[in-house]
């Protein structure tokens, strides 16, 4: 009998040290404190991060996983999503952080005052060659083919801004997952030539072609004596 109990006592006092070493990894583990970069201000959707808003704090590594960004190289100058904020001490995750050509509207974040992003469909050809890049000048030209009579080309807008182009499946040319195979390309436009151009391109042919960048201080100009305009008013009144 006696030894039953001294067995039934060293039994319960090694569950109690079992017990008390688990115990001991999980409050470790609780415990295990890392500094973490955390939101030093309330940050607004679609903000640029600077240094200026990231801070640091100890925090228990129970906490964070592989969705928090843990560094500063991961968070700073990326943009935060559309459609949430970062309160101020919040972790920053990787979800709600992209860099600026990775947003889904990063085209329309270029455009200047008075302007709209006018979609046109290309090809190798139409694209010289899959020759045009983001930010690079355009001029656009505009041929309509004539009954019994000679097609009309002529430039309609010179020193348009491309915003960006997109394969099939709107990669942007030179990410990761495009096809390098231009789909559409966006151009910046000012507004009032956005009707004109919707037109050309149910009437006509749409050409572009680049142009030098050293007009800096002239962007989207209208080419009043184009001799296709009046073909492309008269296409607007029928």
């Amino acid at each position: 009998m006696k030894n039953r109990k001294n067995l039934a006592a060293a039994g319960g006092i090694s569950l109690l040290l079992v017990n008390g070493l688990l115990f001991k990894v999980i409050l470790d583990k609780t415990i295990d404190l890392k500094k973490v970069p955390v939101a030093a201000v309330t940050i607004e959707p679609r903000t640029q991060i600077n240094k200026e808003m990231i801070a640091y704090k100890e925090i228990p590594s129970i906490f964070t996983d592989d969705s928090c960004a843990m560094s500063e190289e991961e968070i700073l100058d990326k943009i935060t999503e559309i459609e949430g904020k970062i309160p101020k001490g919040s972790l920053f995750y990787k979800q709600m952080l992209f860099d600026e050509t990775e947003l889904p509207d990063y085209p329309s974040l270029k455009l200047k005052a008075g302007q709209s992003s006018f979609s046109l469909g290309t090809d190798l050809l139409k694209s010289s060659g899959n020759s045009l890049t983001a930010n690079q000048k355009v001029d656009l030209y505009v041929t309509i083919e004539m009954k019994k009579e000679k097609p009309v080309t002529d430039l309609l807008i010179s020193s348009i801004r491309i915003l960006s182009v997109k394969d099939r499946k709107g990669n942007l040319m030179g990410s990761k997952n495009s096809s390098n195979v231009p789909y559409v390309i966006n151009l910046a436009v000012a507004n009032e030539y956005v009707e004109l151009l919707k037109i050309a391109s149910k009437v006509g042919t749409i050409d572009l072609y680049a142009v030098a960048d050293d007009r800096e201080s002239e962007e989207c100009v209208f080419n009043e004596e184009s001799k296709v305009l009046d073909l492309l008013v008269e296409a607007s009144d029928e």
